[in-house]
């Protein structure tokens, strides 16, 4: 059994996911779908009771977070500015379209986080919460439950890093593929110097259960940039 088992969830959908506006860390908030999709999520997670919860400090992660937790009103949602979104700068609610993924590569534009610099962010956070706090805390015969709520950028850009880097790995199957609003990715964490193992990635197995998962699990702008 693992020491930890960490749950990364991207928010649910915000209207401008839903216009494919780029939001990178304007403040919004869900739309109805992506309460729904919250609700959602929340309900295939009943189960898990977490320990711990951190979330990106903008709204619509923060939401997100408040509505897995309804039901465990006990544990305190920590908002961490270095869970957010990458600064896409002058991109930012503009409409995804041509010509947007050379000014997001333009190494000599100052107005977008450069990539290693948002890379470096993600695994900080995930050095200090998860590998030092996390593995701090005492020993117990249960695996302790960790939430995540952050974004679509975010995740994948930490995911990527980590497996790419050598500091964490797959198991078997598991692919990293698209970070869909409200997919849920899991990874366990081990005492020691165990790498930590991606057991679920991207999993929206909650929207396609119902008539309008088609709809609720469409791609948008900010996985595209």
């Amino acid at each position: 059994m693992p020491f930890a088992k960490i749950y990364i969830v991207r928010h649910g959908e915000t209207q401008q996911n839903k216009e494919s506006v780029i939001q990178g860390q304007l403040d919004t908030q869900l739309n109805q779908t992506g309460i729904e999709q919250a609700r959602l999520v929340a309900d295939s997670l009943r189960s898990v009771r977490f320990d711990v919860a951190y979330s990106s400090d903008l709204v619509r992660a923060v939401k997100t977070a408040e509505i897995i937790l309804e039901h465990q009103t006990d544990v305190e949602i920590r908002r961490e500015e270095a869970l957010r979104e990458r600064f896409l700068g002058s991109l930012q609610g503009t409409k995804i379209g041509a010509g947007i993924q050379p000014r997001v590569a333009r190494r000599d534009d100052e107005t977008v986080e450069r990539q290693e610099v948002f890379s470096a962010r993600a695994v900080q956070w995930w050095k200090k919460a998860i590998l030092q706090r996390t593995r701090a805390l005492p020993q117990r015969e249960t695996a302790y439950n960790v939430l995540v709520t952050s974004h679509g950028g975010w995740i994948m850009t930490l995911l990527r890093t980590l497996v790419y880097s050598g500091k964490a790995r797959c198991a078997e199957g598991v692919e990293l593929g698209a970070c869909l609003n409200t997919s849920v990715s899991i990874i366990e964490v081990e005492l020691g110097h165990e790498v930590p193992m991606i057991v679920q990635f991207g999993d929206v197995g909650h929207l396609l259960s119902v008539e309008q998962g088609s709809e609720v699990v469409k791609k948008n702008a900010d996985e595209v940039v």
